[in-house]
């Protein structure tokens, strides 16, 4: 493979502010399973009520319309066409309570092991991450292996990410590619771009639930407003139920 040795310069900034970037992207992971786990209760409870209303709502439209139309609204018909139409809401809920399932499945890893799956990341991304290695985009293996290693780094899979960097230094052997050359194009444009991907990471969710988690008065005060939230969603069902009622005669 042929490719140009770059001196010392912007490469090393970009291949940190590349690290950076990931490091920042698993602490918002992070933070989401934190922010889940403290809150998924209160959210799941807000979502159904929410989706109920939403789904009352439509029944309500398609009966108006057809007794706009001088029609006996067909309610199994109405509530058929509802139920699909509510398919992407019914899958947001379960992906809500699957995120909230395995947030309480969370097993606490030791700071040395936090550690070590740095070190091994940080090692192997500099010779794999696809915005250095321009051959781990081309070759699929590559790629797979690449794909593996960003989800054994950012669920803390010591084991599994230790095997892997194995896997990576076999494949780059049995390829000849020679890690110590390796060029970027346009690196300035590059590192301002990750400059950018990292600012917008910082500074929005899920990295910010960290500010709203390290305060225990503001997380209490989050869940009595997502359960005043939740009442006033409550009795909007309850009106949009005796709407439905009053035109069908049906909920």
């Amino acid at each position: 493979m042929d490719l140009i040795k770059i001196a010392l310069g912007d490469y090393p900034r970009y291949e940190e502010l590349l690290l950076r970037k990931d490091k920042f992207e698993k602490e918002a992971l992070q933070w989401y399973e934190n922010y889940i786990r403290e809150f998924g209760p209160y959210l799941i409870a807000l979502f159904e009520v929410k989706v109920e209303c939403i789904r009352l709502k439509k029944l309500i439209a398609m009966a108006q319309a057809e007794i706009n139309q001088g029609f006996n609204p067909d309610m199994d018909k109405i509530n058929s066409q509802v139920e699909e139409q509510m398919k992407s809401y019914y899958e947001e809920l379960k992906s809500l309570v699957n995120d909230h399932e395995s947030s309480l499945k969370y097993e606490p890893v030791s700071e040395y092991s936090v550690m070590k799956i740095k070190k091994i990341y940080r090692e192997i991304a500099k010779i794999l991450h696809p915005d250095i290695n321009s051959e781990t985009h081309k070759d699929p293996v590559l790629q797979d292996l690449w794909n593996r290693v960003v989800i054994a780094y950012k669920c803390n899979k010591l084991e599994e990410i230790e095997e892997l960097q194995v896997l990576v230094n076999t494949a780059l052997s049995e390829r000849g590619i020679d890690v110590t050359k390796i060029v970027i194009p346009n690196i300035e444009e590059k590192i301002k771009e990750v400059e950018k991907k990292i600012n917008e990471i910082i500074t929005t969710d899920p990295y910010n639930y960290k500010f709203l988690l390290e305060d225990r008065e503001e997380t209490e005060q989050r869940k009595k407003d997502y359960e005043n939230e939740k009442q006033e969603y409550l009795k909007y069902k309850n009106e949009l139920e005796s709407i439905l009622k009053e035109m069908t005669g049906d909920l």
